[in-house]
C-alpha cells in the first residue's frame, strides 16, 4: 500500500508541475494579468495532502524562475498560502457548493493580495515584471505608497485569478474518475452535497 502510493505520488507532482506551468505560459504568451499557476498545487494537497502540494509548488516556482523570470521564486510563500487555504476551503466543505467555491477563491484572492504586495514591496520596491505592474506604477503615480499601490493593482485580478482557479480545480476534480485516487472516497464526500459511492 506504501508503495502504491509513492507511486502515485511521483505521478502526481510532476503532472501538478506541469499543469501550473502550462497555465503559466498561456497566461505570460497572451499577457492577461491573471496567474493561473497554482491549480496543480491546489490538487495535489487535495489528493495528496498539503505537504506534497507545497512540494509541487516550490518545483514550480524553482522552474518558473530558471525558465521565465527569477522573480517567481520569492513568490513561493505566496504559493504556499493559497494551496493551504485552499486544502483548508475543501475540509470544510466548501467544495459542495459552486457558490462557495467562488467565494473560497475570492476569499483567497484577498488574502493571497496582502501576501503579493509584501513580497512586492519588499523584495521587488512594488515591481516584479508581470503586467500588473502597469497597474501598480498608474496608482503610485497617483499617490498610492508602494505598499497600497502593490496591493490594490493585485487585489482585483488576484481575486478574479483565485475564483477561476478555485472553479477550474472543482471541475477537474468533480468530472476526474477520483475513483482511481488513494482518498476517493473522501474526496466524494467533500464534492458532493450527499455522500455518493465511489463509481456511482
Amino acid at each position: 500500500m506504501k508503495s502504491n502510493r509513492m507511486t502515485f505520488v511521483a505521478a502526481m507532482i510532476p503532472a501538478g508541475v506541469a499543469l501550473n506551468w502550462v497555465a503559466n505560459y498561456v497566461v505570460e504568451a497572451l499577457k492577461i494579468p491573471l496567474f493561473l499557476n497554482n491549480m496543480g498545487s491546489i490538487i495535489t494537497a487535495i489528493v495528496l495532502g498539503p505537504v506534497w502540494g507545497m512540494v509541487t509548488g516550490l518545483l514550480t516556482n524553482t522552474i518558473l524562475a530558471l525558465t521565465v523570470r527569477w522573480t517567481y521564486f520569492p513568490f513561493t510563500g505566496v504559493g504556499w498560502v493559497i494551496l493551504l487555504l485552499a486544502y483548508m476551503f475543501f475540509r470544510m466543505g466548501w467544495f459542495k457548493k459552486v457558490y462557495l467555491v467562488i467565494i473560497g477563491g475570492a476569499i483567497d484572492g484577498v488574502i493571497a493580495s496582502a501576501a503579493s504586495a509584501v513580497v512586492a514591496t519588499y523584495v521587488f520596491g512594488g515591481f516584479t515584471g508581470n503586467t500588473i505592474d502597469i497597474f501598480t506604477a498608474g496608482l503610485m503615480a497617483a499617490g498610492q505608497k508602494v505598499f497600497s499601490a502593490s496591493f490594490l493593482a493585485n487585489l482585483g485580478p488576484t481575486v478574479v485569478d483565485k475564483a477561476i482557479q478555485f472553479w477550474l480545480v472543482w471541475i477537474i476534480l468533480k468530472y476526474f474518475p477520483n475513483k482511481y485516487l488513494p482518498n476517493a472516497r473522501e474526496i466524494k464526500g467533500l464534492l458532493t452535497a450527499r455522500s455518493l459511492e465511489i463509481g456511482e
